[in-house]
């Protein structure tokens, strides 16, 4: 098996059909397959992966096992030697799969490789970078407002920028195709972050165990954005997210920067909670 396809699923089902259905149509000349962790869902999820898709190998977790939960969960049962994780608001429309797989066959010294990534749209959408800190973040938030702004005049800048195959800091969880030795060699994802920079804190430690990790955009997927996620409250999103932000400040760049961000987020008010 070349490539094992890791999907963390939770009411998402409209999205996850649309997802598969374009993994299946557009997924030519290479053995695949696909696992489906489905955390504990509400909705028709699991009836739509074994009725219309029953090829896919479904895991039914009696509870949300969150992000890296899920994908560790998956690739325990994976067999592909490259595992591609993708976000069930994704929709393929070329064989990205056969393209990344074979940038790793091409290249062993590259533990992870994502590609080109677009929005519904087809503008180019942010999704590698350099590695968080203070200013990096700081100057990346102004990015992403003003590419929210003035969308059809920043996304092209920001694609031109990224028109060139490169070694990158982070690739988005949304869809990165990752070497199984490589993840096996760093114990997978971190389980105690429950979503949000999971993948930085997978790429952060795969690039200190000694492999590259690289940006590919000779090949791009469609990112919905927010969709997998879209079934939980806001207030409860940014909990998350903060208190992983927070949670890889203190693992990865110490003391001082984390506190710094803790008063930070303090002051205003983003979460009381800190």
């Amino acid at each position: 098996m070349k490539v094992s396809v890791i999907l963390v699923n939770y009411n998402s089902a409209v999205l996850l059909r649309q997802c598969l259905k374009s993994i299946y149509e557009q997924t030519k000349e290479i053995s695949f397959e696909i696992i489906v962790v489905d955390n504990a869902s509400s909705d028709n999820s699991r009836q739509v992966v074994r009725s219309e898709f029953p090829t896919a190998q479904l895991i039914e977790s009696s509870g949300n096992l969150g992000f890296s939960r899920g994908n560790n969960l998956g690739a325990s049962l994976a067999k592909g030697t490259y595992l591609l994780f993708l976000n069930t608001d994704t929709i393929l429309f070329e064989n990205s799969i056969k393209v990344l797989a074979g940038f790793l066959d091409t290249y062993p010294e590259v533990g992870a490789v994502g590609p080109k990534i677009l929005f519904e749209d087809r503008y180019f959408q942010l999704s590698a970078g350099r590695l968080p800190n203070l200013l990096g973040e700081f100057f990346d938030k102004i990015i992403y407002s003003l590419a929210r702004r003035w969308h059809t005049v920043m996304c092209p800048l920001l694609e031109r920028r990224f028109n060139k195959t490169k070694a990158v800091g982070w690739l988005t969880g949304a869809c990165f195709m990752v070497r199984q030795k490589a993840f096996v060699q760093v114990n997978g994802f971190d389980e105690k972050i429950f979503m949000y920079f999971e993948d930085k804190d997978l790429c952060k430690r795969i690039s200190l165990s000694g492999w590259q990790i690289m940006y590919y955009p000779l090949t791009s997927i469609v990112h919905l954005l927010a969709g997998s996620s879209g079934t939980v409250d806001k207030q409860k999103i940014n909990e998350f997210y903060r208190t992983s932000q927070i949670y890889y400040y203190h693992k990865h760049l110490g003391w001082l920067q984390s506190e710094i961000l803790r008063l930070y987020l303090r002051a205003t008010g983003k979460l009381q909670c800190l």
